[in-house]
């Protein structure tokens, strides 16, 4: 990829930087549920519940308390915390590595549509096996979802993040997992990759 007329690269967090499985966490909602939770959140779908908690619209316990009408009686909040956070499978450290490098040459942003919970989960990781602070401290500044109360790919999370850090859309790169996020910010004139494998993230910067 030629990032020669590049100066910031915006990243997706799930599924571009960490791993993460929406079949094992429905699994684990399997084992407390009292109906299929497929029907509640896939890859492609998610019930509104999860879009209001990604908004911050919702604390924390109200997201427990409305996911319990779809749980068995008696579920407590560590098993719910520890189903919805068993998404989060893998941070492998090389694409860690490399937001350290190439923070070196880049402004070098996060921009996720992301929950209360999982940033306590991922900033608890990164801090006990890569000795970091937080998430947050491997970008310049990262964009969560729930802290400005707006998601992708709603248009006004884009403008937010440009106006914010006064970018210039043709030479800012954003890479997201999903077709639609990419699809959203291409369309205000950020140059965009669609990381359709996220094990390929590495190769994009080899060259």
């Amino acid at each position: 990829m030629l990032l020669t007329d590049i100066d910031t690269i915006i990243f997706d967090i799930g599924n571009v930087l960490i791993d993460i499985d929406y079949e094992v966490m429905v699994g684990e909602f399997a084992k407390i549920a009292s109906v299929d939770f497929h029907q509640i959140v896939t890859y492609s779908h998610q019930n509104m519940v999860f879009d209001t908690f990604e908004k911050g619209l919702m604390s924390t316990k109200q997201f427990r308390d409305t996911l319990r009408q779809y749980l068995r009686q008696g579920v407590t909040d560590e098993e719910i915390d520890t189903a919805w956070n068993s998404i989060l499978i893998h941070y492998p450290a090389a694409k860690f590595d490399l937001l350290k490098d190439l923070r070196k040459r880049y402004k070098i942003l996060a921009l996720s549509n992301i929950n209360e919970l999982h940033v306590a989960a991922i900033d608890m990781y990164v801090q006990d096996r890569f000795g970091a602070k937080d998430m947050s401290s491997y970008f310049d500044r990262a964009y969560y979802s729930h802290e400005i109360g707006q998601r992708k790919p709603e248009m006004e999370i884009y403008k937010t993040v440009l106006r914010d850090e006064s970018l210039i859309p043709s030479r800012t790169l954003f890479i997201d997992d999903k077709l639609e996020n990419a699809n959203a910010a291409a369309a205000l004139g950020i140059r965009v990759h669609h990381l359709a494998d996220r094990d390929s993230l590495l190769t994009l910067f080899t060259d």
